[in-house]
């Protein structure tokens, strides 16, 4: 549940108007109007929703619903299209990650500005992947928002799991207490998913990410001709769809970029549970980086720091304390949108979320800093979703996670409480000491054990495919959720057909700051197909914490052509991140 506020980055920056961005902010909620049954390959051209910008086309793709049983019926894939306005190359797929986000909402956001990044010969296909955003079928398990909000209130799945002190892991109490709470965790997915078995019925079997791979295979050529490469530029979970279409379809695939990089065979050989282990070996990089910075830009720009250039361990000393406090007494919290309490579960979870995201760290260092005084409402706020919306992006989310997760075998696999306590624990210890059990309101996996079904394909490998034109694999050197290990493992899979650029600053997918030369890259790569050598290395351009200047200052100092480039960066993070929540 990643409910901070639109385009929050921005507004830290203090350079550009957001209206462009924000009068679209309701994009995706739920589905369209009635669409007319049409035959597999049709397109059903309706208006663009919002104001839409010039050159944009919006509709949906009928495609079958079942690639391996033609009397399955069809589907409809929505998209919007930004065109190429020179010596048009082709197609490009866009997606912003999730699972659960929309790129055509995305592509409504930033379309001008991904042009500006990838080229203006492509059409963007910014598409909603089966089961999401305005794509028919949708997920929907809860006969109202309102029922989805209620179902989720003041639980695990809201609020986070809380560990009362990391400085015992060893405590029977500790792990007790997260026996309790992972028996409500699974209770509460078991029941998720037997509303969504009533709901949804056989149209949950054909959400998976193997099914969506063939979605843009058949759309490839409905969009550009029978035999045309597909084109794809994708982050986060985007990285996994990516990796899934290269190597079940690599002589179909043209230019490839993925960022944001999670490990394939994790998400498609462990269950859900196991998955942060491997997600967080660059969590506390990320974390010590946070606390560092802040230390050095000293309270006028990051209050959580006492004095300036402070030992960064006094901050974590502080937080830990604020943490272990809020363990035992929730911070009440009256005065934000929606009464309650903030736990210490929600409050770790959410500076977890905070890693990902440079650009709000001063806004994240300056709610946290009013809470420790006693104020929790501006992280409380973030906790809690928006009037009008609910839960039911979590599982859609779930509706590709457990047809890409491999099913237990029988109920006595079925991982218990004591389990899930047992893995968090291990995780707490081994990988991630702070945030090691953190990741689940963030990354609401799990329970794929109750799911009542099973898709068509699920696919496992191989991951060494060979290309016509390597895949650009872009890393940062400290992402909280996506840790560069798996870029390096894609590259390693792919030698000959793979070039992994790093990026040396912190959050999750290149666009958390700006890096003109991971931009460069991108354009020359996409528009001038221009690979760059193996493990380059691009630098950041912004401070995670900067002065009240910096960004006018900075923009005035480049060319014209950079402060398009810098500004773009700057939109399409912000459309990324609302476009996994929309």
């Amino acid at each position: 549940m990643k409910y901070l506020l639109a385009g929050f980055v921005l507004i830290l920056f203090g350079v550009y108007h957001l209206s462009g961005l924000l009068r679209v902010s309701h994009l995706c909620v739920s589905q369209s109007s009635k669409r007319v049954a049409k035959e597999p390959g049709e397109i059903i051209w309706e208006p663009c929703p919002g104001d839409g910008y010039a050159g944009l086309d919006c509709g949906s793709v009928v495609v079958p619903k079942d690639y391996f049983n033609p009397s399955a019926g069809t589907s409809t894939i929505a998209f919007a299209r930004q065109n190429a306005t020179r010596n048009r190359k082709g197609s490009v797929f866009l997606n912003p990650g999730g699972p659960g986000g929309s790129g055509m909402s995305l592509l409504i956001r930033a379309g001008e500005y991904i042009t500006e990044l990838l080229g203006d010969q492509w059409d963007l296909i910014g598409f909603d992947p089966r089961g999401i955003g305005r794509s028919t079928p949708a997920t929907k398990c809860f006969s109202s928002a309102l029922e989805a909000q209620l179902f989720a209130a003041n639980t695990v799945i809201e609020q986070g799991i809380t560990v009362s002190s990391i400085s015992n892991l060893s405590s029977p109490f500790l792990r007790d207490q997260l026996v309790e709470q992972h028996k409500q965790f699974l209770a509460l997915k078991k029941s998720q998913a037997e509303s969504c078995g009533k709901q949804m019925g056989d149209e949950l079997r054909y959400m998976g990410t193997a099914t969506v791979v063939r979605d843009m295979d058949f759309m490839s050529e409905v969009f550009d001709g029978e035999g045309a490469k597909v084109n794809y530029w994708g982050g986060s979970y985007g990285s996994i769809l990516g990796a899934y279409l290269v190597n079940m379809l690599p002589h179909r695939i043209g230019y490839s970029v993925i960022d944001g990089i999670a490990d394939p065979i994790n998400w498609s050989s462990e269950p859900s549970h196991k998955w942060p282990y491997n997600w967080l070996s660059s969590t506390e990089k990320t974390y010590r980086m946070y606390l560092e910075d802040c230390s050095r830009a000293g309270p006028a720009l990051c209050p959580l720091a006492a004095y300036q250039d402070e030992p960064w361990t006094n901050l974590e000393q502080r937080l830990e304390q604020f943490f272990d406090h809020l363990a035992l007494e929730p911070l009440a919290t009256s005065s934000s949108s929606r009464p309650g309490y903030l736990t210490s579960g929600a409050a770790r979870s959410l500076l977890l979320i905070h890693l990902e995201r440079p650009g709000m760290w001063p806004a994240s260092a300056k709610a946290f800093a009013e809470a420790m005084s006693g104020n929790g409402t501006q992280l409380y706020n973030w906790i809690i979703p928006p009037t009008g919306t609910s839960h039911e992006n979590d599982v859609a989310r779930l509706a590709v996670t457990c047809l890409d997760s491999p099913p237990p075998m029988s109920v006595k696999d079925f991982p218990s409480a004591e389990d899930l306590a047992e893995e968090g624990l291990k995780t707490l210890r081994e990988v991630s000491p702070h945030f090691g059990i953190s990741t689940g309101m963030n990354e609401p996996d799990g329970g794929c054990q109750y799911w009542p079904a099973k898709g068509p394909e699920r696919f496992t490998g191989p991951w060494n495919a060979t290309l016509d034109i390597p895949m650009l694999i872009i890393s940062n050197m400290a992402d909280p959720v996506t840790p560069i290990s798996s870029g390096v493992l894609i590259n390693s899979l792919m030698p000959d057909s793979s070039v992994l650029v790093i990026q040396m600053g912190p959050g999750h997918t290149s666009t958390s700051m700006v890096s003109l030369c991971t931009m460069k890259l991108q354009r020359q790569y996409m528009s001038e197909g221009i690979v760059p050598a193996n493990g380059t290395r691009c630098a950041v351009d912004n401070p995670t914490f900067p002065k009240p200047e910096f960004w006018r200052e900075q923009m005035d100092a480049l060319s014209a052509e950079d402060a398009k480039l810098m500004k773009a960066s700057i939109m399409i993070e912000a459309a990324l991140f609302e476009s996994r929540i929309a």
